[in-house]
């Protein structure tokens, strides 16, 4: 489960068409055929335009969805939030009356919005996030000023805007493991700008495990885990000394520094390439790729290729999602799509799964464990460092071989002072392309989680001479077994 108050997973949102508990077909949540909105958009209400209140924000925005972004305008209302997408673009042929007419809009009302979140937008702060029972909506005002100005609006009508604890009281919160990893690395996602929303800020995991090969795994052995002090892109020396080399080839330039990495472990083509076989996804991929799938051989085949491909490709550098540690439908077909035949002659279908699962709901239970584990608890704070801490940028990134492509850093370039309309399209193609580096959210080391306590179980019956308590150690991976370190052997009944 995701922690409270942290962004809906959008798969969350049943698809158009899917039978309810009850038999009926429910109301579709993604746009009709025709719909001037981005497919996989949420939607409410249809209204034959905006509604003749005093608007307390008026402005023109960017609907922005896993699908794409649509235009149009965002009007508040006493009680109401309504967007009125623009018209399309001219084309050949001719429009009837009723196209020719006000644009459709949607209208939500705002008792049923949670509470709102600042966002980023193509690495600017001019976007909010909007939360409405188990799905978000994302808007993009384009300049900050506006955005500000509709945050201010809705708070006088009474939305919210989520109260997230300081960083350090959720550093402390973890460290006193009152969070678990995975609510902890939520919450840092959260808090940094990552939305479900927009695929070029997905929430990014780590690789945990760096064993897919093994017909068993031992999670308490320390060898079977990924190195999490170092970034992807170092955890092999052969390729790290290939990076290294190039980087020093590189002629640093004033408006374009030199990088490690050309591509980055979080970007929208990756979050597509782990979730090809989930729609709406798979429809998304097939858009990427003009109406087909990509190559069967370039397809997310198996979790030991994929490792493999991570590690030793100069070209990928790609960490995990948060499907990976609690969603187990993306790793099967279930749709039947035809993925193609790869080259070795084995056709593409359900991800081929490590020897040591036995099903795709094994396999995430197992990483989960694992991302829990001591090992991982113990060095999760190094991976924090690298991607959200003092090691993502500056000197530190450059010791750690952390550098990646200067467009995926928020401050490298003002889009809104670009003048030239032409340069500044090009320039937000190549800052949704490259990825987008999260927020830095802290710039000293980050502290390690504190050690497991012992557990006190009382025992409740017992021979005589048995305290009425007794100190139990519960397995944990450092010592390889569930050993008793108290004075005596507890006994139950």
């Amino acid at each position: 489960p995701l922690p409270r108050g942290s962004p809906p997973p959008p798969h969350s949102v049943p698809l158009a068409g899917a039978p309810s508990p009850g038999g009926e077909p429910p109301p579709s949540p993604l746009a009709p055929p025709g719909s001037p909105f981005p497919p996989g958009i949420p939607y409410a209400s249809p209204s034959d335009g905006f509604s003749h209140e005093a608007a307390l924000y008026d402005e023109p925005c960017e609907w922005v969805s896993r699908g794409g972004v649509a235009q149009g305008r965002l009007r508040l209302a006493r009680d109401t939030l309504e967007f009125a997408a623009s018209p399309p673009l001219p084309s050949n042929r001719q429009t009837t009356n009723d196209e020719a007419a006000d644009p459709p809009s949607r209208v939500w009302s705002l008792s049923d919005i949670g509470h709102l979140q600042r966002r980023r937008y193509l690495l600017m702060h001019t976007a909010v996030e909007l939360f409405i029972d188990s799905s978000a909506l994302f808007f993009n005002l384009h300049t900050k000023r506006k955005r500000e100005a509709l945050r201010r609006a809705l708070r006088r009508a009474g939305v919210d805007e989520r109260s997230i604890k300081s960083r350090h009281a959720l550093t402390e919160a973890w460290q006193r493991r009152e969070l678990s990893n995975f609510e902890y690395l939520m919450e840092l996602n959260t808090i940094s700008g990552r939305t479900f929303n927009d695929l070029n800020q997905y929430p990014v995991f780590p690789w945990v495990l760096k064993d897919y090969s093994s017909e068993s795994i031992a999670l308490t052995d320390a060898g079977v885990y990924r190195d999490l002090t170092k970034p992807v892109g170092a955890l092999n020396k052969e390729r790290l000394a290939q990076v290294l080399e190039r980087y020093d080839q590189m002629e640093a330039e004033a408006d374009m520094p030199r990088f490690h990495y050309g591509s980055h472990y979080s970007s929208a083509g990756a979050v597509l390439f782990w979730l090809l076989r989930l729609e709406p996804y798979t429809s998304y991929s097939i858009d990427l790729q003009s109406g087909r799938f990509d190559h069967a051989d370039r397809l997310f085949f198996s979790l030991q290729e994929a490792w493999a491909s991570c590690t030793t490709s100069l070209a990928d550098v790609k960490e995990l999602i948060p499907e990976f540690f609690y969603l187990p439908d993306f790793l099967r077909n279930d749709g039947h799509f035809q993925l193609g035949v790869r080259q070795d002659e084995r056709c593409v279908g359900d991800v081929v799964l490590p020897p040591w699962a036995k099903s795709a709901e094994d396999f995430i239970a197992i990483h989960r464990r694992a991302l829990e584990s001591e090992t991982v608890s113990d060095r999760l704070h190094d991976w924090v460092d690298l991607i959200f801490g003092f090691k993502q940028q500056g000197p530190a990134a450059h010791d750690a071989a952390n550098l990646f492509f200067y467009l995926t850093y928020e401050g490298a370039v003002d889009l809104q002072s670009v003048a030239d309309p032409g340069e500044r399209e090009a320039l937000r193609t190549q800052v949704a392309c490259f990825g987008q580096t999260p927020m830095q959210l802290f710039t000293s080391p980050h502290p390690p989680r504190r050690p497991s306590l012992p557990f006190l179980r009382p025992v409740h019956w017992g021979p005589p001479g048995i305290a009425p308590f007794a100190r139990v150690q519960l397995h944990s991976p450092r010592d390889g077994g569930g050993r008793n370190t108290g004075g005596g052997e507890a006994k139950r009944a």
